[in-house]
């Protein structure tokens, strides 16, 4: 059964690690064989490592990341929390400062906690929409 001490677990994810950047955090918080399904990066590498790479790779785009949290519940087997992610592009390659763009996002994850790690997560947002807006891919005319 879902707790309030799971609903902490997701709360220090989001702040500890996601906004402050503790990556270290991550061994503590994940279950060595984490999936997170939908994420920008899902399913190429499991467990802590996995949450380490993406929030490395979300805060190298978005130096400024910020993650809010919309709303937080708690089912029987589930953790859900919407949120919403801002932070500024920096300059990259064939970028000027000028170049830089806002962006917000939001989605919903669903997250499976066992043991008192998280094992599991379901998350959704408008990827395409995100990914055309970084330039990362096109879409048809």
């Amino acid at each position: 059964m879902v707790s309030a001490t799971d609903a902490r677990l997701v709360e220090r994810v989001i702040d500890e690690i996601w906004n402050a950047g503790d990556l270290g955090l991550a061994d503590e918080l994940f279950g060595v064989t984490y999936v997170n399904h939908g994420g920008l990066i899902p399913d190429l590498v499991a467990g802590p490592e996995g949450v380490k790479f993406s929030v490395a790779l979300y805060r190298t785009a978005f130096p400024d990341l910020h993650l809010r949290v919309d709303d937080l519940r708690t089912s029987a087997e589930m953790v859900t929390v919407h949120w919403t992610a801002r932070g500024t592009s920096g300059t990259g390659p064939g970028r000027s400062a000028s170049e830089d763009t806002a962006s917000t996002l939001t989605g919903a994850t669903r997250i499976a906690v066992a043991g008192g790690q998280i094992v599991e997560s379901w998350t959704s947002w408008n990827s395409a929409k995100t990914l055309e807006k970084l330039g990362i891919v096109q879409t048809m005319a």
